[in-house]
């Protein structure tokens, strides 16, 4: 199953289709906003953006996705949830680190 759901995502008319079903307008409203600024077809941004999290995603998202989908009923759109969500960031929801403070002494 996971297989194919993520086989279909990197397919731009079957992503765009997934996209369209999904019921989280806010992330909808997300992909859209950036494919119109960068000029390019829904479907073609969120396969590029899927494929890209699948050749370079480390072992926390596969755990985040697996866990998505065996707490639903409806795994196949909690897996697309969690990847779009994950694809297409809240900008809000920015994630500040800070490095932690340093003393240096300074020897006369």
């Amino acid at each position: 199953m996971l297989g194919q759901l993520l086989q279909r995502l990197t397919d731009p008319a079957e992503a765009e289709q997934a996209l369209a079903t999904l019921p989280r307008p806010d992330i909808r409203d997300r992909v859209q906003r950036e494919a119109e600024a960068s000029a390019t077809p829904v479907g073609v941004l969120v396969a590029r953006k899927v494929r890209h999290l699948l050749e370079h995603g480390d072992e926390e998202v596969w755990l985040d996705f697996v866990s998505a989908m065996a707490g639903s009923a409806q795994p196949g759109a909690a897996l697309l949830d969690r990847m779009l969500a994950r694809t297409f960031p809240d900008p809000v929801r920015v994630r500040l680190t800070r490095k932690p403070a340093t003393t240096s002494k300074v020897e006369h």
